[in-house]
């Protein structure tokens, strides 16, 4: 009795009797006389989709069932049950794009030197050779270092020389680049003043450090502590930041003695005036004679590589849904009072098979909304909770149903719970909870021609959103390496003299701190004399360039291979968040209309799922409020023969409908639905039509869209169904089916794109054609509608169904 009753109310009016969250299966299924299990699935093999988009299952014992009748025109009914499902919340994509960059920076060096000639007057001069006796004499002053010494003079009574002085040419080679003691010693044995100037164009700059990781040739790896020696560091392309070069300035240009402890390069005098020097080090002094600047950063595009990968998320959750209901009829007013508690506490997880992943944050979000459920349990108005117990007591007692006892017709009982029904369906559809976990609506009175129900609500709201989350790096993969050396280190130098006497007193040349003069006097047997006098102070040795410039243009090409790597991790789909709803539904006459409001939150607005900071995406805040509403107008014509029977059905049903929220963007935008429906049934045929206006609203600006649905069904059961949708795109769909059989029917569609479930995403431009099955049975309470066609190029094939068993 108690299954048949609440079976032919299920039937009759699902919504009042609605065990149910909203999300797992219709309350039209709900049939105890035929099971206690109920599945809903939505089934999809398709390219890069998930498989299962939707997966309920709910299981509601008969024990826990109960409809009762009970004195006072009382009404009672309690389902209980739990439920278990798997949604599908949306997709994350996770791009990687690494582009291969070479680095090179040129290095050019540059220097020129060349001495400065020495000029002097030419000497010239012719002497006899005879017999001659010698007389000699030599002296010599020696004073402290940096004191000039004063001319040594012999006077030995001779004081007419017959013959010039013959200069002192002892030490000619310490004026001389290719001599031990001229070049070969950096020109320290001069005996005067006289050492070769050189004019340095430009400043010195150290690179020496390079030669720790061996020679300067092309592929040779330069260690960053090497580089940090020369002042060199690699700049970023990615930030902008320029590459630095600022080596050690070791010397200025300048006029500079050559001569050892009187030039300020040592390195660089020795490359120009000593041929002596080994290999090694003319290798070592020569990058330390050069003026290195930098030509700027040269930037090559070598290869670029992008990695995809996307993954689907879902929800898993797990609930008891417990709905307790009293419906009571005045006894004498025509009207009915109506009180339920809905409570539908459980816990949620959402996770990524395909990654094996929980998101801790989404699971917490949708389990508090499930857990406010927890809150409407607790909630027992008395007179309901007592009815309940007195409904149970006398089912124990196994007592009969009471009678009813009231004015009311049953023609007029029939319409205050049509009118109920229709009240709790349209507040049901006008919600904005995805998934209802508690409901309570207060006391309202129904009448066979006016309704009004008030409730507050919680569960969690859906909102589709685009996070998306990027950053750039620049990682250096490999060494800096040499990629280029032009260089001239085999060729710069030296600089090429030659020591030339020069009568010291012809020129302005100071002598040094030692002085020597020695006398000869040479008699012939006719007893003339002929005296010859040396002196240091006589002459002096002067070098004369000969290689008279040494030029250097080089360069040292320095690379490296670096990457930038970019990364974008995205999700499109949809959070479900905990939200707290009033809601205001009723009817009047042919007037029906419906209000709520929620609010809703977010425990971090800025991560979901694989990204972690939404920088780039739209953005969500952390609460959030909305309103939305309906208002219809169901006229109702029957047509009847002359005895009475009703010969056709006509329905206008013209619909506002709004919704706004205070975080509207592309995904989630406000809008305004204006609809009008007509239908008409009769023997032999079914039409309707439905066309649609919908505004949608977005900062500011108002995008329209136009719908149009139209149906078309033969007493033979030929059916056909279109759809049209005017908007940024054109969509279509046509549909026809023929019933075979009380349970069969084969049919097939044609549609200009192809539905998808990726992210918020629905739908692409793909044209979709092929087989369509249905098969319903009512004795098993089974249905399903299958689709087996192409789309596009690939074969796709969908299941959606329920069964009760």
């Amino acid at each position: 009795m108690i299954f048949n009753s609440l079976a032919n109310s299920a039937n009759k009016y699902p919504w009042i009797i609605n065990p149910t969250d909203n999300l797992t299966f219709s309350p039209s299924k709900f049939n105890p006389l035929q099971g206690e299990n109920y599945t809903d699935f939505i089934v999809k093999s398709a390219r890069d989709e998930p498989i299962v988009n939707r997966f309920t299952f709910a299981h509601f014992p008969r024990e826990d069932q109960l409809y009762w009748l009970l004195p006072g025109n009382r009404i009672v009914v309690e389902t209980q049950g739990w439920q278990s499902g798997i949604l599908y919340q949306g997709q994350s994509t996770e791009i990687e794009s690494r582009q291969s960059i070479r680095l090179t920076q040129k290095l050019w060096g540059i220097q020129a030197v060349l001495p400065i000639p020495q000029s002097f007057k030419e000497l010239t001069g012719e002497i006899d050779n005879n017999q001659f006796s010698i007389q000699s004499i030599a002296g010599e002053v020696i004073n402290p270092p940096g004191s000039p010494t004063p001319r040594v003079t012999i006077n030995s009574g001779d004081s007419n020389s017959l013959i010039a002085s013959i200069p002192d040419i002892s030490k000619l080679g310490t004026a001389s680049t290719y001599n031990p003691k001229g070049g070969g010693s950096l020109f320290e044995f001069l005996d005067a003043d006289n050492a070769p100037l050189i004019l340095q164009s430009f400043p010195t700059s150290n690179l020496q450090p390079l030669l720790e990781t061996g020679n300067i040739t092309t592929g040779t790896i330069i260690p960053k502590e090497t580089l940090e020696k020369i002042g060199f560091s690699w700049g970023n392309p990615l930030t902008g930041e320029k590459t630095r070069f600022q080596p050690q300035i070791t010397s200025l240009p300048g006029i500079k003695i050559g001569q050892q402890g009187k030039f300020d390069n040592w390195d660089l005098l020795n490359l120009l005036i000593n041929p002596f020097i080994s290999e090694k080090q003319r290798n070592l002094y020569y990058l330390n004679s050069l003026f290195w600047v930098s030509l700027g950063q040269r930037q090559t595009n070598i290869r670029l590589s992008n990695k995809q990968e996307s993954y689907n998320w879902q929800r898993l959750y797990f609930s008891r849904p417990h709905n307790r209901t009293l419906l009571e009829y005045d006894p004498v007013k025509i009207q009915a009072t109506y009180t339920n508690v809905f409570s539908n506490p459980g816990i949620s997880l959402s996770l990524s098979v395909n990654q094996r992943e929980i998101d801790e944050l989404q699971t917490a979000n949708t389990t508090l909304g499930m857990l406010m459920g927890g809150i409407f349990e607790l909630i027992r108005p008395p007179h309901l909770e007592q009815s309940l117990q007195q409904a149970k007591k006398r089912f124990s007692q196994e007592d009969n149903f009471a009678s009813l006892n009231t004015k009311a017709t049953p023609e007029e009982i029939r319409k205050i719970n049509q009118l109920l029904n229709r009240t709790l369906l349209l507040g049901n559809r006008i919600s904005s909870l995805e998934q209802v976990s508690g409901t309570l609506t207060f006391p309202s009175k129904i009448t066979p021609n006016n309704s009004s129900i008030l409730q507050i609500r919680a569960g969690n709201h859906q909102r589709a959103v685009q996070f998306i989350d990027g950053n750039r790096t620049w990682r250096q993969s490999s060494k800096t390496f040499i990629s280029k050396a032009d260089l001239s280190n085999n060729s710069f130098g030296p600089l090429t003299f030659i020591g030339v006497p020069v009568p010291l007193e012809q020129t302005s040349i100071r002598p040094k701190n030692r002085s020597s003069a020695a006398q000869v006097t040479l008699t012939n047997s006719d007893g003339n004399k002929f005296v010859q006098n040396w002196s240091s102070t006589d002459m002096t040795q002067v070098p004369i360039n000969i290689r008279s410039f040494g030029l250097a243009f080089d360069h040292i090409e320095l690379s490296q291979v670096g990457e930038i790597i970019t990364q974008l991790q995205a999700f499109n789909g949809y959070l479900s968040l905990p939200t707290l709803e009033f809601l205001w539904a009723g009817s009047s006459g042919d007037w029906n209309y419906s209000m709520n409001s929620g609010i809703w939150f977010n425990l971090n607005a800025d991560s979901t799922f694989n990204v972690q900071n939404n920088n780039l995406g739209l953005f969500e805040p952390t609460v959030g409020i909305y309103a939305n509403g309906g208002l219809s107008y169901i006229n109702t014509h029957t047509k009847v023969d002359a005895d009475g029977k009703i010969q056709a059905i006509t329905s206008h049903i013209p619909a506002l409908r709004f919704y706004w929220n205070s975080a509207t963007n592309s995904q989630n935008p406000a809008y305004l639905n204006l609809s009008y429906f007509f239908s008409r049934q009769d023997k032999n045929l079914n039409y309707s039509l439905a066309p649609t206006l919908i505004f949608l609203e977005n900062k500011g600006y108002l995008t329209p869209a136009g719908f149009l649905q139209g149906k078309f069904l033969l007493r033979t059961g030929l059916e056909f169904n279109t759809f049209v949708e005017f908007s940024d795109n054109f969509f279509y769909t046509l549909e026809g089916i023929q019933r075979i059989n009380q349970n069969w029917s084969f049919g097939g569609y044609l549609q200009n794109f192809r539905d998808i479930n990726r992210g918020v995403k629905t739908r692409i431009n793909d044209l979709s054609y092929g087989l369509l099955i249905k098969h319903g049975s009512s004795d098993s309470g089974g249905f399903w509608e299958s689709r087996l066609g192409m789309s596009g190029d690939n074969f796709e094939v969908r299941f959606e169904g329920g069964w009760r068993f």
